[in-house]
């Protein structure tokens, strides 16, 4: 996919978000997707969630290695995150992200729900020291918040 058929994808996605309440997931599926460049990827991925990132949560699912890499550059560069799930159904986020956070992610993960002191002990930490960990996964729109037990976001 190039620029402008990621143009094209993106304004299609854009007509359907409408009918997504604020704080649902929007699953964006690549499994069709055999090629992706980095243009595309930045049509796509880089503006919906830097349009629409504050209110709605993201994944993309059916990723290969290959979208990985061009998906990577530009979330690098626009400074975002968003979590993946591959065509084996395993979950990753891509982007930038400290270690200590990506830990606490898949501590999260690994839980299916988790609460801040799950998470503390799966990473051997205080639950004061995972809660801001845990903080930057929210703000991050990586996973959600309900009843204070953290879920990963997946498709």
């Amino acid at each position: 996919m190039t620029r402008p058929t990621g143009r094209a994808v993106r304004s299609s996605v854009e007509e359907m978000l409408p009918q997504a309440e604020d704080g649902n997931t929007v699953v964006i599926d690549f499994s069709a997707v055999r090629c992706l460049d980095i243009s595309c990827a930045d049509e796509v991925v880089g503006k919906l969630l830097l349009q629409y990132g504050q209110g709605q949560y993201f994944v993309l699912s059916g990723v290969t290695e290959a979208h990985c890499e061009s998906i990577e550059m530009v979330l690098e560069r626009h400074g975002m995150s968003v979590v993946a799930q591959s065509r084996d159904g395993s979950l990753q986020v891509l982007g930038p992200l400290d270690e200590p956070v990506r830990r606490a992610f898949g501590a999260v993960q690994e839980s299916d729900v988790a609460a801040a002191s799950d998470v503390a002990d799966r990473l051997a930490l205080t639950t004061e020291a995972a809660q801001p960990l845990l903080d930057e996964l929210l703000t991050r729109r990586l996973v959600t918040l309900e009843a204070d037990q953290f879920k990963a976001l997946s498709a």
